[in-house]
């Protein structure tokens, strides 16, 4: 069935259907498919079009953020039909064991499932962003080069960590035919949900109120309610929603909109091997699929927990592309392209900002000076050749491939030193959290306040981690970190921000009295009600969370086709 824009309606209307999924990107598309591809009657509803819309995309503005700490949320999110995987990346990384156990030095209750558990699903949810195997370690594939340097082997220390790619997938372009011709499936863009509807002293959800810009009011009722509206989206629905026994639905323990976490990710130090620079692994592999993958330095479960250190995670980059000094060609083509009127094509905004010198919370970039157009021109002129056969090697991977497109470039160092990029864990905290304002959008809903905080343990943990990677570097001889002028605790803390990925403030918990959600993702006391979100993660690892929330997605699916309809 055809997706069916109700954003201009003004009259009332109602439906009725077995389940309503709220939100329809990679979490809410994938719970849609599975079940209505196992007889399940489903409603999709969108706030957003098929297309993007700048009007629509105002509706996720906060009312209060830290503007040094916090990325505008219009910038972060995307409403429509595939959700922020139209603008994502395509990096696919799962969480590790340690995320799921308790530490002494982390503040939280525990998970109420096992890593064990969830890898099941691991290779599904590659399926569903096309990103091959769930081999993430470079030793279990065949025929990969044995270390990013000569020398570089793994002890407590691990440079075998592998990050896979996924075509990039926008769950709204891939899976179009498939939600168009599922025939239990109707999907119905332009209507954002306001209200989670419940009776007072019911154990049960009863659906959904949508409102359209056009002044509609849309109820959509169902046996079971799945919200799948993003981090920090479905917090809000909850926030804004009355519960059966009085206060914010799933509110009763205290912890909804709580342990707001995201990551710390930027470039503290330099690495600099002393190898063969001509044998630096330093950019995309494929596998055996003819995936992309890449390596990632990081530590073992046993290693983080002697010392005590966050889950983090690094690997080796390009320069800043708006300091003209990196004298490369090739990164000055792309800094032009990017600051051209062209532009939006070839990136979304954040990373286009970012990358050319704008200061955005929770990106790496754009903490180095800005060159003039003119030093840039010169680089261009200097390495002309090159630079030449660059564009045209890589405007055929990525612009030209029918399939798989190679999902970004990294140019060699030929002194063999790379800026080291990391992306850490925010360990949770309870004052770094989110509320509602009194301040309304378009619609009469209440905006969201964004508290998000930062702590000493976290920066610190970032700075440690890079004193062993240094350690193991020098012990091996083959290399070490050269850090910038300053306390690297300073740099850390400045160039700390998040809010592209919203990981905790619905968090799981097999005790009501910890957390908002089961292990099922059911709203505690609201045994009919689900929440498919990265908001429902207890930790935030290194992994960014797309991957683990379409995991959950798929488990979710599961257990709601056996249970009775």
């Amino acid at each position: 069935m055809k997706i069916e824009d109700i954003g201009a309606i003004s009259n009332d209307l109602s439906f009725t259907s077995q389940v309503v999924v709220v939100g329809a990107g990679p979490a809410g598309i994938v719970m849609a498919l599975e079940l209505s591809n196992h007889g399940f009657d489903v409603v999709l509803i969108e706030s957003g079009k098929r297309k993007f819309d700048a009007g629509l995309q105002e509706l996720s503005a906060a009312a209060h953020w830290d503007r040094d700490l916090h990325a505008p949320l219009p910038l972060a999110v995307r409403r429509q039909i595939g959700g922020t995987s139209s603008i994502w990346g395509g990096r696919c990384v799962p969480y590790d064991p340690i995320d799921f156990r308790e530490r002494p030095y982390v503040e939280t209750s525990p998970w109420p499932v096992t890593y064990e558990e969830m890898r099941a699903y691991f290779q599904r949810a590659c399926d569903w962003f096309v990103c091959g195997r769930p081999i993430f370690n470079a030793a279990q594939i065949p025929n990969l080069p044995k270390s990013i340097v000569p020398g570089l082997v793994d002890g407590g220390v691990t440079a075998s960590d592998l990050e896979r790619w996924s075509l990039p997938t926008d769950f709204g372009t891939t899976y179009a035919k498939d939600l168009e011709n599922r025939p239990r499936l109707r999907i119905f863009s332009g209507v954002t949900a306001t209200k989670i509807l419940c009776k007072e002293e019911s154990d049960t959800a009863e659906g959904i109120e949508g409102r359209t810009l056009g002044g509609g009011k849309v109820v959509f009722t169902a046996a079971r309610v799945v919200i799948a509206c993003g981090g920090l989206e479905s917090t809000r629905l909850l926030l804004d929603s009355p519960g059966p026994r009085g206060g914010a639905l799933g509110g009763e323990s205290g912890h909804l909109g709580k342990w707001y976490m995201a990551h710390l990710e930027g470039t503290l130090a330099k690495v600099q091997f002393v190898t063969d620079p001509k044998l630096t692994i330093f950019g995309y592999e494929r596998d055996i699929d003819g995936t992309y993958i890449r390596r990632r330095f990081g530590f073992t479960e046993e290693f983080q927990l002697k010392y005590r250190l966050p889950n983090i995670t690094g690997w080796i980059t390009n320069p800043e592309l708006a300091d003209a000094s990196h004298s490369s060609g090739e990164l000055s083509f792309a800094y032009l392209a990017l600051a051209s009127k062209l532009g939006p094509m070839f990136a979304p905004d954040a990373q286009r900002l970012s990358l050319t010198g704008v200061n955005i919370p929770g990106t790496p970039y754009g903490h180095s000076p800005i060159s003039s157009k003119k030093e840039h021109v010169k680089n261009l002129a200097k390495n002309f050749i090159p630079t030449a056969k660059f564009m045209a090697s890589f405007g055929a991977r990525r612009l030209l491939a029918r399939k798989r497109r190679m999902p970004g470039f990294f140019v060699r160092s030929e002194d063999n030193v790379y800026p080291l990029q990391y992306h850490g864990e925010h360990l949770p905290n309870a004052e770094s959290c989110v509320s509602l304002s009194r301040e309304q959008d378009q619609l009469g809903r209440r905006k969201l306040d964004i508290r998000l905080r930062f702590t000493e343990q976290d920066i610190d943990g970032v700075v440690r981690a890079h004193r062993h990677w240094d350690d193991h570097f020098r012990s091996l001889g083959i290399g070490r970190l050269i850090y910038p002028n300053g306390d690297p605790f300073e740099i850390v803390k400045d160039r700390s921000g998040g809010g592209f990925h919203q990981i905790g403030t619905t968090r799981m918990a097999e005790n009501p009295s910890d957390g908002v959600v089961d292990g099922n993702l059911a709203v505690h006391g609201v045994k009919n009600l689900h929440v498919v979100s990265s908001s429902t993660f207890v930790t935030s690892g290194q992994a960014n969370s797309t991957f683990m929330i379409v995991a959950f997605a798929v488990r979710l699916a599961d257990h709601l086709r056996g249970l009775p309809r």
